[in-house]
């Protein structure tokens, strides 16, 4: 007898491919558990930390023709795919691809026979928090197409879960990092090379959440019954500040602390300068409003929610994700 069929969207992604990975990797009494299909429409061969091996199949989730088959008798759907850090993406397209796209897609799922949708939506909905920590009902104030989107698109999730009568579930990961992140690496790189600016303080807040916690929220969310209809916050143990968090990639790495900080009002106005001469140019801006985020941005989260209705509860603090991403970071 096969092991019941698990479908990740976004699978070439960064999370994507640790959560097929990890779900690849499970067994029960010897056998694989799952039959995991990742679909996605670019898959990198880059390593990650699990070995786990899953099928795939390259193109759109869009695509009806190509997703019928590969729904039909799935048990669980993991949502990832989205349009994210895209600049060069009109707006009519991030609305397209994280909101218009779901009702086909729960429809297509329902009809063949999926009993849970896991809908991976963003903190980034949140936008510039006021007030910290934040609950699952604080005020949204998204601060991006990205972020208005994906609020957008995790309302349009439990709706069609109602009235489909879909199993659906929604969360909203923090700041994820780990082996496999291009935005860690990226950041790793700076450091090693020196080229890291601090903009602004550095004493607004992060909440760092390692690869391995999320992919164990998202399995809970996946088979827990009171995920049903329900959202959730998922983030580490605790948030940091920019600077904290840099101190601590540093200590934990072995790099030299950076010495250049330049005041926040400058780093916009040279963001806004770039993406106005790369607008002309066609060209991605080096530094960019979205960028500076990092800098100017308050995420600090509440996952009492998770941790009461799925016994969520995060193992790595930020140091201690950083040491296991370590040997991935040097070997890059």
């Amino acid at each position: 007898m096969s092991p019941p069929k698990v479908v990740v969207t976004g699978a070439g992604g960064f999370i994507g491919r640790h959560l097929a990975e990890h779900l690849a990797e499970e067994t029960a009494s010897g056998q694989p558990k799952w039959r995991v299909i990742g679909v996605d429409l670019h898959f990198h061969a880059s390593p990650s930390a699990s070995k786990g091996v899953f099928e795939i199949v390259q193109g759109d989730f869009r695509d009806s023709a190509l997703m019928q088959p590969v729904l039909q008798g799935a048990k669980v759907v993991y949502h990832l795919a989205a349009a994210h850090l895209q600049k060069s993406l009109p707006d009519s397209a991030y609305r397209d691809i994280n909101v218009h796209s779901l009702k086909p897609l729960l429809t297509a799922a329902r009809a063949a026979g999926v009993r849970r949708f896991v809908h991976v939506s963003s903190v980034g909905i949140y936008g510039n928090l006021k007030t910290w920590p934040a609950d699952e009902e604080a005020p949204k104030e998204p601060q991006s197409i990205y972020g208005i989107t994906k609020l957008e698109g995790e309302i349009q999730a439990l709706q069609l879960g109602k009235e489909l009568g879909l199993e659906v579930a929604v969360i909203r990961p923090a700041w994820v990092f780990g082996p496999g992140c291009p935005r860690t690496a990226k950041l790793y790189r700076a450091l090693r090379k020196g080229r890291f600016i601090m903009i602004g303080r550095g004493d607004n807040l992060r909440h760092p959440l390692y690869i391995d916690d999320l992919v164990a929220a998202m399995k809970l969310a996946a088979e827990h019954p009171q995920a049903v209809g329900e959202t959730f916050i998922i983030a580490g143990p605790q948030p940091i500040s920019t600077r904290q968090l840099v101190e601590e990639y540093c200590q934990v790495l072995g790099l030299s602390y950076p010495k250049i900080r330049i005041p926040y009002v400058v780093g916009l106005g040279l963001a806004i300068t770039a993406e106005a001469l790369c607008g002309i140019l066609g060209k991605e801006p080096p530094i960019s409003r979205r960028a500076l985020e990092f800098f100017d941005t308050n995420n600090a989260f509440n996952i009492g929610k998770a941790d009461r209705l799925l016994g969520f509860t995060p193992h790595f603090s930020f140091a201690q994700g950083i040491k296991a991403t370590a040997s991935w970071l040097q070997a890059g």
